[in-house]
């Protein structure tokens, strides 16, 4: 007897759970879930690259450093690192807004620069990169970074080609990159793929990968919705 009165005490304390905790998602209290928060991203950002070739040769017994300036007012110096032909190098560092490579055989020689926009916490993988007569050429840059989506423009309501216009914020400051969504864009959300441009709500954080395009620009190939 004792027990049965002791499961029916259970079974009414858990109804009265059942019912506040309804009552307090539905009574006008914003309940969240994640990711729609405009945070600080991460201060440090990261660059990548592939020394693929230098013309003329500088020979297998000579290092390449990179050297890595952060250009705002002016461009001061930041960091380093050592590498060679056919070898990676990684920059990290607080780099944005942009950030300025110098390539130096065995640190001393000049063998040319690249100036590339850099938006907070992102990191940029720069592809394939040939220097021939001081000029360094690459196939293209790579970025990946987060945000929130501050403006859409869609083309309709099936594909994932469109527009939208995300925000960084970092240090108190915000950054408006454009991003391009095109019939090659993959939007994702969890387990859910092939979303199309009007599942991404604006106000919500989303992870961009994509290209690097003229100024703040991406050609977006994924856009993971957060």
């Amino acid at each position: 007897m004792h027990t049965k009165t002791c499961a029916s005490a259970v079974k009414i304390y858990l109804f009265f759970l059942f019912i506040s905790l309804f009552a307090v998602s539905g009574c006008g209290l914003d309940v969240e879930f994640g990711g729609n928060e405009n945070e600080d991203v991460e201060e440090n950002e990261i660059i990548t690259g592939f020394i693929e070739e230098i013309i003329p040769d500088i020979g297998t017994d000579s290092n390449v450093v990179v050297r890595a300036s952060v250009v705002k007012d002016e461009t001061v110096f930041c960091c380093e690192d050592t590498t060679s032909v056919r070898d990676d190098f990684r920059i990290e560092n607080n780099l944005d807004p942009k950030a300025e490579l110098e390539f130096l055989e065995n640190g001393n020689s000049s063998l040319g620069t690249i100036r590339i926009p850099v938006f907070p916490g992102a990191t940029i993988d720069i592809a394939d990169i040939i220097i021939e007569d001081r000029v360094p050429r690459y196939d293209y840059i790579n970025i990946s970074f987060e945000g929130q989506v501050d403006s859409k423009n869609c083309v309709n309501d099936t594909t994932p080609s469109g527009t939208m216009r995300v925000v960084i914020l970092s240090e108190g400051n915000e950054t408006e990159v454009t991003v391009n969504l095109t019939s090659r864009t993959d939007i994702e959300r969890g387990d859910e793929e092939d979303l199309p441009c009007e599942e991404i709500v604006e106000g919500r954080k989303v992870k961009v990968d994509g290209k690097l395009g003229i100024g703040e620009t991406v050609e977006a190939d994924l856009v993971e919705i957060l």
